[in-house]
């Protein structure tokens, strides 16, 4: 085997390899469902341990006015700020026109996202549409990651990822024989 293709095929593990770290972060993930004039967005709270330890906190920041949503219908996991415990808050966020629902478990540690685990129901309803990046923080950090949409269809990027890969896979083939 050639140095270029050693230095080839290491710089395509370094790629992919870096590519796979970032889709492995802890993460929020959401749906959204147009409803009668509202859209129902639900959260899914996923732990990969990338955080250290269980989650207990969800802080997300909607670049929405808190008039737009639907307060009362906010949707809360058993022992997430429910009858059963943990804290639930909801007002304006830094400017008038966001605004931010925090979910705290409860402080037994019972209900926590430990690593390897999901937590879906975090959910609220809104009068309008949200087409700006939801973004979220976990455990009381000040570090804020976007959450993603969950969609059927794949984005231009990860399509462009897959042509290229299987590409580059033709061409090394063609190359080996």
């Amino acid at each position: 085997m050639s140095i270029s293709r050693v230095g080839f095929a290491g710089s395509f593990v370094i790629v992919v390899v870096s590519l796979a770290n970032s889709l492995f972060a802890d993460n929020v993930t959401f749906t959204v469902t147009p409803s009668t004039g509202q859209f129902f967005y639900q959260f899914t709270l996923t732990n990969t341990g990338d955080t250290g330890g269980t989650l207990f906190d969800l802080f997300l920041s909607i670049p929405s006015d808190i008039s737009n949503i639907d307060t009362a219908s906010i949707g809360t996991p058993a022992g997430w700020g429910d009858a059963t415990g943990g804290l639930l808050f909801f007002g304006p966020d830094v400017s008038p026109s966001t605004s931010f629902i925090e979910w705290s478990s409860d402080f037994s540690g019972l209900y926590d996202v430990g690593i390897g685990s999901s937590l879906s129901d975090f959910s609220f309803n809104s009068s309008v549409q949200i087409n700006q990046p939801i973004i979220f923080a976990l455990n009381g950090s000040t570090t804020f990651n976007t959450a993603q949409s969950v969609s059927t269809v794949p984005e231009p990027s990860c399509l462009f990822l897959m042509v290229g890969s299987l590409l580059l896979c033709v061409c090394f083939y063609r190359q080996t024989r």
